[in-house]
């Protein structure tokens, strides 16, 4: 007997797919904030017609794909609990190639965020 688990369509599942009782297939993963979190869709693959009585939505796994595309290009899903300043930092991080005295005043604004933010 095989260990891989399959759904009701006798369909290998992937890593972190799972299917529940009602039919609906679920997709778990951690987010860029490092909680758990779910997605649900009612089918697995583009081709799978929804249920009767169901609302039509995209596949779990064309969801599943802009989840892992997401993460790869580490965006935050719904802002995530990103403070400004952490914004602004991982703006700074990601600038590179820039001349010497506006890596400095880089380096200023960084530590002058919280001071401005305060005054506010």
């Amino acid at each position: 007997m095989s260990g891989k688990r399959r759904d009701s369509k006798n369909r290998i599942l992937r890593n972190g797919e799972s299917q529940r009782k009602d039919g609906r297939y679920a997709f778990k993963y951690i987010d860029a904030t490092g909680k758990q979190q779910f997605v649900y869709s009612w089918k697995l693959e583009k081709t799978d017609k929804t249920p009767a009585g169901k609302r039509d939505d995209i596949s779990l796994r064309e969801k599943e794909r802009m989840i892992l595309k997401d993460i790869d290009d580490q965006i935050v899903p719904r802002g995530g609990e990103m403070t400004v300043i952490e914004l602004v930092q991982k703006y700074l991080l990601q600038k590179t190639g820039v001349r010497h005295n506006t890596e400095a005043n880089y380096k200023k604004t960084r530590t002058g965020v919280p001071a401005i933010c305060k005054r506010r």
